[in-house]
């Protein structure tokens, strides 16, 4: 009992360690916010794109704030796949939902 004990407490904790890095996407009338932190930090420099939009095939870095506007211009309401790489090489992934503009 105590052996499964600590095998799920380490198990947890190294989960809770990789939810501080990641991206948060937030929807607006043209487009999205999205902003990529690393360790609860905002990345600045990262690399931000939508991947599966084929009007916004675009790059866009991500200011000291670690936040970029990224414009859509879509004729129907989609799922749309965002992938950022910082200036160290990580990468993040996020899909979103977005209505039509």
């Amino acid at each position: 009992m105590k052996k499964s004990n600590i095998v799920l407490t380490s198990m947890l904790i190294a989960f809770s360690s990789m939810s501080f890095a990641g991206m948060k996407v937030v929807d607006s009338q043209n487009g999205a916010w999205v902003t990529v932190t690393d360790n609860g930090k905002p990345v600045a420099d990262a690399v931000v794109k939508a991947t599966n939009v084929a009007q916004s095939q675009a790059e866009y870095k991500t200011n000291e704030k670690g936040r970029v506007f990224i414009p859509l211009t879509m004729n129907a309401s989609k799922a749309v796949k965002y992938k950022a790489v910082t200036p160290e090489g990580k990468e993040f992934g996020r899909f979103a939902f977005h209505g039509k503009s």
